[in-house]
C-alpha cells in the first residue's frame, strides 16, 4: 500500500457491501442514500471522462459547488485520473473565481447550479485555457462543446461489480504516488491576496492516520456535515475521515437546519466551528428566559446552576438527578447519540465548552490551518482541557519561537504555494512552517493559542494588545453576536459591534423601549451595552479596555467578503470597509 487516497478508496471498496449506502442527501423531507457500488462506478466514469478530455497529468479541474455527492465523484475521480482539483467557494464573486481559475490554469470547471454557471460564463472570455464546464444538474443545449451535464458522463456506461472495480482501481493506482499533488486550495485567511496551497496524498493521508489514533471511528458512526468541502478543515475531518472509515455522512441543508437535522439524523460526531456552539448556548439561555414563571422554570434554573458549578461532581446524586430531569432532554436536541462536537476554525469560548461538557455534550477543540492539511493538534476524549487546542498529533513536531509564534514540522506540511516560491520560502524555513499564530505550550504539552501574529497591534502609547482575548470576553454578552476590536497605533481601543436581532428586541422590551423606535441609535440601549462591556472588561489592563464602540446594522457575512468560510472576521477588509465609522470614534464630530 502506497499510502495515497486512492489506496484508501480501494480499502473502502474491499470491506464494504456493494449496496451499502454511505452518503445521504435530504430532498424535501426524505433522506436519499448513495450506495458504495453506485458511487465508485460514477467516480470511475468521471475519471475516464477526464482522461479522455486531452488533459495532461497534473492539469487542474475546478470544483465550484456546495457539499453533495457529485463533489465526491469529481474529487476522487480527478485524483484517480492523476489530475489536480481546485475547490472554489460558491460564495465567491465572478472576479474572485476568475483569479483562482486563471492562477491555477484550470482546464475544466464543475458547477453545481445555474447561479455558479452564470458567474462562470460571465468571465469565460478571460479564461481561454478553460476548455470544458461540467454541470452537476441537467443542462440542455445543442452545442455541447463547452458545457456537459455530469449525468451524460456516466449515463449508459458499463456498470462494474465490486471485484471488477477493485481491479481497475488497483491498476490505476500503480501510477499514483504519495508525493503527487492532489489539490490546490486558495486561501487568503483574514488578510492578503489568495495563495494556492499545494497538498499531496502524503500530506492528507498522514493527517488522516494521525486523526484516527485520536478518534477510532467505524461504520457505526454518523457524521452530519454542514461546513464547506472547499475548506480543508471539513474536507479532511468531515469528509475523508468518515468516508474512508466507512462512517455514514449526512448533508445538512444549511446551518439554520442543523438543529432539526440533528434530531432526524442522530449523529455521533459533528465537525463544527465555535459559532454553532455559541448559537446553541444563546438559544438555551433564551429558552430559559422565555419560560413562564413556575416550577418548571425553577427546576431548569436549579439544573443549569449545577452545570455551571464544577465543584459538583458528575458522580454526585445532585448532578445525576439534574441529568435525569434536565440535561438528558437538552442532549436529545442533538439526537441523543452525540459522542463529540469537534471544534476548529477559531477559538472556542472556554466557558461555553465547559458548560456543555457539564451537561454531557463534549467538545474536542483542535487547531490547524490549510497549509497543514489541516490538523496540527486536538484534545483527546480521555484528556480534554478546555481553553487549549490539545497536544500535537502523532508525527507532528511543534516549537514555540522566541516571539511566541507556533512553528510546525512533519508530513502534514504543504508542498508549498502554487507559483509562489517567494511566499513559500517565507513560510517554510528549514522545514518549519511558520503559522503566524501566537501561542504557548503547558506542562502537559497542550497548546494554547493566544492570538494571530498579524492581529496583534500596538497602541500609540507603545503597548501591545491581543484583540482575540478581548473579543472573547465581549462575546459572552448574550445580545452581542459579532465584535471586532480596533486600536492599531491609536490612543485607545474601540469596537465594531453587531447585535443579535431577537436578543436586541428582548433587550428593548426589558428597557421599556417601543419596537418602532430605531433600536440601533437608542441611547438607553447604548448605555446598557456600555455598562455590560465595562463589567466584562473590568479585569483588563487600562490600555486594553474598550473606550468607544459603534453598532453596525448589518452582520458580517461570507457573501459580503467580511468572513472566512469558517466564519472568522477578515480584519483588514472590515476595517477598510468601515473606516469612516472607525475614524468617528477617534475624532469629535
Amino acid at each position: 500500500m502506497k499510502e495515497t487516497l486512492i489506496d484508501l478508496s480501494i480499502e473502502l471498496l474491499k470491506r464494504s457491501k456493494p449496496e451499502e449506502e454511505i452518503i445521504f442527501t435530504k430532498i424535501n423531507d426524505k433522506y436519499f442514500g448513495t450506495s458504495v457500488i453506485d458511487l465508485f462506478n460514477k467516480i470511475l466514469n468521471f475519471s475516464e471522462f477526464i482522461e479522455s478530455s486531452k488533459l495532461k497529468e497534473n492539469d487542474t479541474v475546478a470544483i465550484i459547488s456546495e457539499n453533495r455527492v457529485e463533489w465526491i465523484i469529481a474529487d476522487i475521480g480527478t485524483l484517480l485520473a492523476k489530475r489536480i482539483n481546485v475547490p472554489v467557494y460558491t460564495t465567491l464573486s465572478s472576479e474572485s473565481i476568475k483569479f483562482i481559475l486563471k492562477d491555477s490554469n484550470a482546464k475544466i470547471a464543475c458547477v453545481s447550479n445555474n447561479l455558479q454557471l452564470e458567474k462562470l460564463l460571465k468571465i469565460k472570455k478571460d479564461l481561454p485555457h478553460l476548455k470544458k464546464i461540467i454541470t452537476f444538474f441537467d443542462y440542455k443545449q445543442k452545442d455541447e462543446k463547452l458545457i456537459s451535464s455530469i449525468d451524460k458522463i456516466y449515463n449508459n456506461k458499463q456498470q462494474y461489480n465490486k471485484n471488477e472495480l477493485i481491479k481497475i482501481f488497483e491498476d490505476k493506482s500503480k501510477r499514483i504516488n504519495p508525493e503527487d499533488i492532489i489539490t490546490i486550495i486558495y486561501t487568503s485567511g483574514t488578510t492578503g491576496i489568495p495563495k494556492g496551497v499545494m497538498l499531496t496524498h502524503k500530506n492528507i493521508y498522514g493527517n488522516l492516520a494521525a486523526c484516527y489514533k485520536v478518534l477510532n471511528i467505524n461504520s457505526s458512526d454518523v457524521f452530519l456535515s454542514y461546513l464547506p468541502y472547499s475548506h480543508i478543515y471539513e474536507r479532511t475531518t468531515g469528509y475523508y475521515f468518515p468516508f474512508f472509515n466507512s462512517s455514514r455522512i449526512y448533508y445538512a441543508q444549511s446551518i439554520d437546519t442543523i438543529g432539526l437535522q440533528m434530531q432526524e439524523v442522530k449523529p455521533t460526531i459533528v465537525i463544527t466551528v465555535p459559532r454553532l456552539l455559541d448559537k446553541m448556548y444563546n438559544r438555551l439561555n433564551k429558552s430559559f428566559e422565555e419560560m413562564p414563571k413556575g416550577a418548571k422554570k425553577r427546576l431548569f434554573k436549579w439544573a443549569i446552576d449545577i452545570a455551571r458549578n464544577p465543584k459538583i461532581k458528575k458522580t454526585s446524586f445532585k448532578w445525576m438527578l439534574a441529568d435525569k430531569l434536565v440535561f438528558k432532554t437538552i442532549r436529545e436536541k442533538t439526537g441523543g447519540r452525540l459522542k463529540f462536537f469537534v471544534s476548529g476554525g477559531g477559538a472556542l469560548n472556554k466557558t461555553i465548552g465547559e458548560f456543555f461538557d457539564r451537561i454531557g455534550i463534549v467538545t474536542l477543540e483542535g487547531y490547524g490551518m490549510t497549509e497543514t492539511s489541516p490538523v496540527i493538534s486536538v484534545n483527546r476524549p480521555e484528556f480534554n482541557k478546555y481553553g487549549t487546542v490539545g497536544p500535537p498529533l502523532d508525527g507532528v513536531s511543534v516549537n514555540i519561537a522566541s516571539d511566541g509564534e507556533i512553528l510546525v514540522k512533519g508530513d502534514l506540511v504543504m508542498k508549498g504555494y502554487y507559483n509562489n516560491p517567494e511566499e513559500t520560502a517565507k513560510t517554510i524555513v528549514n522545514g518549519w512552517l511558520h503559522t503566524e499564530d501566537i501561542g504557548e505550550m503547558d506542562e502537559d504539552g497542550f497548546i494554547k493559542i493566544t492570538d494571530r501574529k498579524k492581529s496583534l497591534f500596538k497602541s500609540s502609547g507603545g503597548k501591545y494588545i491581543a484583540p482575540m482575548h478581548i473579543e472573547e470576553l465581549i462575546l459572552q454578552i448574550p445580545y452581542i453576536d459579532q465584535v471586532l476590536i480596533v486600536g492599531n497605533e491609536r490612543m485607545y481601543v474601540t469596537a465594531l459591534i453587531v447585535l443579535e436581532n431577537e436578543a436586541l428586541k428582548e433587550l428593548a422590551k426589558e428597557l421599556g423601549i417601543k419596537e418602532e423606535e430605531d433600536l440601533f441609535a437608542n441611547e438607553l440601549i447604548k448605555k446598557r451595552i456600555e455598562k455590560d462591556i465595562n463589567e466584562k472588561q473590568k479585569d483588563l489592563a487600562p490600555h486594553e479596555k474598550i473606550r468607544k464602540f459603534s453598532i453596525l446594522k448589518e452582520a458580517f457575512s461570507i457573501e459580503n467578503g467580511e468572513l472566512t468560510p469558517t466564519l472568522k472576521i477578515k480584519r483588514k477588509f472590515v476595517e477598510e470597509k468601515y473606516k469612516d465609522i472607525i475614524e468617528k470614534m477617534y475624532h469629535k464630530v
